[in-house]
């Protein structure tokens, strides 16, 4: 099957057709095709609030301070050089929650959410908006890990190892849960700060997406229903990304993740794809725990072993806000042998974290799963 005939981040990224990462992109053709799918659809829903404009200012906002200059000339283009005003109340409360989602994601937290409901904003905006600025996330860390193996640099003064975010310290959640304050590979629960859909209200067809991805009982998929389509087609790049054949050996992908997740703060995430990755790979039980034990403020990719190292360098340097990402990490994983193939997994393993951790943090928190003893 050839790649879509326009892509955006294949022109962003100017790739060329012929080339090995061309190949790869079409390998993976249900996260090219629905990459450029989300962003069709999140900037296509209709809004009262998020005009065309405005979407495309908080975007070049969000892909801006990423680190994507390449995106946020992008989106800059499409305003036509008119910037829109960002002056009502309803779009300052907007624009301090991106910042705050943007930079220091694991900030975010009900009051922010409560600010936006205070300022009119509904459900169904809300869910527009956190997954606009978490998709350009998305977007920005795929694109510039795209053009480092296109050998186009734009870090020019990394700031050294990337470390492990701050996470939550606080015993309960806002409805009186006990809250994880550590790192774990235990299942845990979460709750949403805004009102979830009714899995009886569903109209047919979003009844029948979420059946179909096994999310009718979940209120983080019932939250983000909000805006099924945008969640129909995220699943699939979920799909597209971590449950393939060939390339990247599913354990370093669901490893990825998690040190995506340590950079950000997200114990949720963390705890799903740190399972996952024991799952496939029992024998480095060690060094997924030694990656969930690494205290805030602790150098990330240090003390394992040589591809691993480098692995966890590039995933979470491409994680870190700005991308401190750089092409010397892409050499060292290429003298280790990688191929085309499994640095673009590695690179969207990665990138698409920016995206579920965000997401996550934004709309609500993890608590401990209390099993009853009775």
């Amino acid at each position: 099957m050839p790649i879509l005939s326009y892509d955006l981040v294949n022109t962003l990224v100017t790739l060329k057709p012929e080339s090995t990462l061309a190949h790869a992109r079409n390998e993976r053709l249900n996260a090219t095709e629905n990459t450029q799918a989300a962003f069709e659809a999140i900037f296509s829903a209709p809004s009262s609030l998020l005009t065309p404009e405005i979407k495309y200012e908080f975007a070049r906002i969000v892909a801006a301070q990423t680190g994507s200059p390449t995106l946020a000339d992008f989106y800059h283009q499409l305003l036509k050089q008119q910037a829109p005003a960002l002056n009502t109340p309803a779009l300052k409360a907007a624009e301090n929650y991106l910042h705050v989602l943007v930079k220091t994601p694991k900030q975010t937290d009900y009051a922010l959410i409560k600010s936006l409901t205070e300022q009119g904003w509904i459900e169904a905006d809300i869910i527009l908006f956190a997954q606009l600025i978490t998709f350009v996330t998305y977007q920005a860390r795929l694109i510039e890990g795209l053009r480092l193996l296109q050998d186009q640099e734009t870090v020019t003064n990394p700031n050294g190892s990337v470390t492990a975010g701050r996470w939550n310290a606080k015993p309960q959640t806002q409805q009186g849960k006990p809250s994880p304050i550590a790192f774990t590979q235990d299942q845990l629960g979460w709750e949403a700060w805004l009102s979830a859909r009714d899995p009886q209200t569903l109209d047919p067809d979003d009844a029948q997406i979420m059946k179909k991805f096994g999310q009718l009982n979940s209120e983080y998929f019932l939250l983000l229903a909000h805006q099924s389509k945008i969640l129909e087609i995220r699943t699939l790049i979920d799909r597209g990304v971590f449950y393939t054949n060939g390339g990247l050996p599913r354990w370093e992908r669901e490893f990825a993740a998690a040190a995506a997740s340590k950079v950000n703060g997200c114990i949720y995430c963390a705890s799903v794809h740190a399972r996952k990755a024991g799952q496939y790979a029992k024998e480095r039980k060690a060094d997924i725990e030694k990656l969930l034990a690494t205290p805030a403020g602790g150098i990330l990719a240090e003390g394992f072993d040589d591809r691993l190292c480098a692995i966890t360098d590039l995933s979470t340097s491409l994680s870190a806000t700005p991308i401190q990402a750089t092409s010397e990490q892409v050499d060292a994983l290429r003298q280790l042998g990688l191929s085309e193939l499994e640095l673009l997994d590695l690179i969207q393993s990665t990138a698409f974290f920016s995206w579920a951790n965000r997401l996550m943090l934004s709309l609500g928190e993890p608590f401990e799963v209390v099993e009853n003893k009775e």
